[in-house]
Formats: structure tokens, C-alpha cells, sequence
């Protein structure tokens, strides 16, 4: 049977469990998406808003903050910090041994310009390599959405730095936790956690590492039991402010360059901070056989945040070959032949 393509995101039938509508020659996701009203975006934003305000000054930080130095993460601090300026923020920066120089010089910059302490949140290179490489050689180690959300990898390296911003919020007693996530990446603004979901996702985790061979009996990349017995009456919330605000890759890049932020220099159509993220997009690919960035543009698309003509186009431009290579020596992995976004056997 030919390949089906949503018509009004970039989704196909050729994705597992993906079907298309040949009647409405919608997917699954586009017929029952329903975005948030711009009443119920102001609503959320005057709820985080009373939220800063009554939790504010209760820690050591009122935010733990996500900062890749990547341009949404850069352009979420700085607009978080210039709509809530008396917010105290701490911005974690994980350097997973593959954030380039222009992303921790951006990172630092960033911090600068918004008054946010910067704090780095290092591992050792040797473990990090290993957990990465065994996580490139695990086939369906997470959950198919989770698979539909990004490759292994990046699955491996989001969760720990989740797992790790939630364990500094509850040593630091800070009340909220802030991603950049943008409306198509994440439907819900406020998510309230609590000790006993923590303690979930904290073992759920564990075991997802165990199933690639990864044995964190140190806790370097879950949080530590210890730290949960921390937390009190009430446990940190997650926030995604930026999907309540209007966005365009565009329009970040814009007010970023204005600033001083500066494009790191990475050709990789998927991120501005990352030199693993091309390998692990062809990992991906080589596995499974459609790109982990599929589901996200996707989601964009759907929500107007991008046309579906650029999430075409991006999900269709060629992987960075220097990177790949580069990224498969740092980790000692073999690769095969990558051409057009295609692989081909030696």
C-alpha cells in the first residue's frame, strides 16, 4: 500500500501506528487536536503569574531553569526574566560531553543578560559515552510514544537532566521548574507534581536504564533516593510558559541576535546546541525507519507554530555527515553509509 501523508501536519502512514483518514486524509492526532483558546492561554498565564508571586522567595531560587544555550531555551529565560524580572532563577546547563562551545558561551551570556545564576551540571565523560553507546545499540528500550517523541539518545539525556532539575528544586526548596517547550511540544502549561510520582518516574527510569545495560546503583543519573525523603508538604511543578506564548522560529532567532546571542555554528537542522543530535537522529532512523523529530514538527505544524511546507522541509533535510561521524568516534561506534537522509549499506 503507497504511503499516506497527513494533510494538514507531516505525519504518514509509514510510522508505526500511524493511520491516516482517507476520508478526512487527517491523522489521528489532527482530528482530535484542539488547541488552546487565546482565553485560556491568558487564563494559564494569570495562574503561573499568582503562582510566582505567592511561592516567590519561599527557597534558595524561586526557578530551577532548563538551559541548553540552545535559541528556545535562551529566548524562554530571557522573556521569563523580562515578564517576571523579580523571579531569583537558577539555569542548569547540562553538559552532556556534546554541547558545543557556542552553546555554553550563549548559556553564560544569556545568565548575564537576565540576571540568572548559571550552574553546570557535569558527569564523568567515560560513563556519559557508555550510557549514550548502549543506549544507540537498544532497540524499543522506551515506550512507543516515547519513540515517537525523540531517539533513544535524546530520550536517555532528557530524562536525566528532568531527573536531575527536579533533584536540585527540591535541595534548593525551589517551587518551579521551567522547560522550553514549545505548544507543539507540550499541551500542558502547569503540571503539579508529588513525591509519590516523582518516586515513580524515578523508578521507572531506573529500570528504562537497566534495559540498555546501565546499572546508576551511584544515583549519578536518577535522583537520589535521600533527596525525595526531602520533600515536604508540597513538591516543585513543572512549567512550560512558552507554549502560551506566541512563537516563531523567526521571531526567537530575531530577538535573540539582537541581544547578543550567537548562532553556535552547528549545521544541524534540528538543534543550535547539540553535536550528538545528528548522530542520534540517524540511529533513529537506521532502527526504525522514520526521524525522532517526526512527532515534534508534527505538533508545531498542527498548532500553527510552523507551516507544513518548513516541517516538510526540515523533517526532509540531509543529516549532518561530519557531525555523525565525529559524534560515532567520541562514542567508538561503527556507522554505515548515510546519503540523502538515507542509509546504504557498505
Amino acid at each position: 500500500m503507497s504511503k499516506l501523508v497527513c494533510k494538514k501536519c507531516i505525519l504518514d502512514s509509514d510510522i508505526p501506528g500511524i493511520t491516516i483518514n482517507k476520508e478526512t486524509g487527517l491523522c489521528h492526532f489532527c482530528e482530535i487536536y484542539a488547541p488552546l483558546s487565546s482565553r485560556e492561554k491568558t487564563e494559564y498565564l494569570t495562574k503561573i503569574e499568582e503562582l510566582f508571586e505567592e511561592h516567590r522567595g519561599k527557597g534558595d531560587y524561586d526557578v530551577i531553569y532548563a538551559l541548553s544555550g540552545g535559541k528556545d531555551s535562551s529566548y524562554t529565560l530571557y522573556k521569563l526574566k523580562k515578564d517576571y524580572p523579580f523571579l531569583k532563577v537558577l539555569a542548569v546547563q547540562f553538559d552532556n560531553e556534546f554541547i558545543s562551545e557556542g552553546a555554553i558561551k550563549n548559556a553564560k551570556k544569556m545568565c548575564e543578560i537576565t540576571g540568572s545564576d548559571y550552574f553546570q551540571l557535569t558527569m564523568e565523560k567515560e560513563i556519559l559515552c557508555d550510557t549514550f553507546r548502549k543506549a544507540a545499540d537498544s532497540y524499543d528500550a522506551f515506550p512507543r510514544f516515547a519513540k515517537y517523541r525523540a531517539s533513544d539518545i535524546c530520550n536517555i539525556c532528557i530524562a536525566i537532566i528532568k531527573q536531575k532539575l527536579i533533584e536540585q528544586a527540591i535541595i534548593r526548596k525551589a517551587p518551579f521548574i521551567v522547560f522550553a517547550f514549545t505548544a507543539g511540544q507540550s499541551p500542558n502549561p502547569i503540571i503539579n507534581l508529588s513525591a509519590n510520582f516523582i518516586q515513580w518516574s524515578r523508578n521507572l527510569f531506573e529500570k528504562q536504564l537497566q534495559k540498555i545495560g546501565v546499572d546508576d546503583r551511584d544515583e549519578q543519573f536518577i535522583i537520589k533516593n535521600e533527596v525525595i525523603k526531602q520533600i515536604g508538604g508540597i513538591a516543585p511543578s513543572i512549567l512550560h510558559p512558552l507554549c502560551l506564548w506566541e512563537y516563531s522560529e523567526d521571531k526567537v532567532l530575531d530577538t535573540l541576535l539582537k541581544i547578543g546571542w550567537e548562532q553556535p555554528g552547528i549545521n544541524d537542522s534540528n538543534s543550535t546546541n547539540c553535536t550528538l543530535n545528528a548522530f542520534a537522529c540517524y540511529n533513529h532512523l537506521e532502527k526504525y525507519g522514520f526521524h525522532p523529530y517526526a512527532f515534534d514538527i508534527a505538533g508545531l505544524v498542527r498548532s500553527g507554530e510552523m507551516s507544513r511546507e518548513e516541517g516538510i522541509e526540515k523533517i526532509s533535510q540531509e543529516l549532518s555527515r561530519p557531525l555523525i561521524e565525529e559524534a560515532a568516534k567520541k562514542l567508538q561506534v561503527e556507522i554505515k553509509i548515510i546519503e540523502n537522509n538515507k542509509l546504504k549499506k557498505f
